[in-house]
């Protein structure tokens, strides 16, 4: 199961948020990565068969999140918009966003293999 939400998370930031760019909220990609990876976990939530804790669930709720927005900001240097400013500024937002979201799911994830 950990296999399929990594993957889901995989696709929502390398191809769903660069896909999606304009219906997407928040100027950033590291941002729209964020919105992207929260959508489909809820969608594999919603209409998946779903037999975990809530802790299981909000633990790969923030990874997911954390993966897609990873991936989609790698975006942020290829659009005609980017300058290397804006490129260290969105970074130095979203870095430690992404570190503290993987590092919050991964300690919920293994709290609630003991609960």
């Amino acid at each position: 199961r950990a296999s399929l939400y990594l993957l889901a998370a995989y696709i929502s930031g390398a191809f769903l948020s660069p896909l999606l760019l304009p219906l997407l909220p928040f100027r950033h990609f590291g941002g729209k990565g964020l919105v992207s990876g929260f959508l489909v976990f809820g969608l594999i939530l919603l209409f998946g068969n779903t037999d975990m804790s809530i802790l299981s669930m909000l633990a790969w709720f923030l990874i997911s999140g954390a993966v897609s927005s990873y991936l989609s900001m790698n975006f942020t240097g290829a659009s005609t918009y980017t300058s290397l400013s804006g490129v260290r500024k969105e970074m130095g937002i979203f870095v430690p966003i992404q570190i503290a979201f993987a590092i919050a799911g991964l300690v919920l994830l293994i709290i609630s293999k003991f609960i």
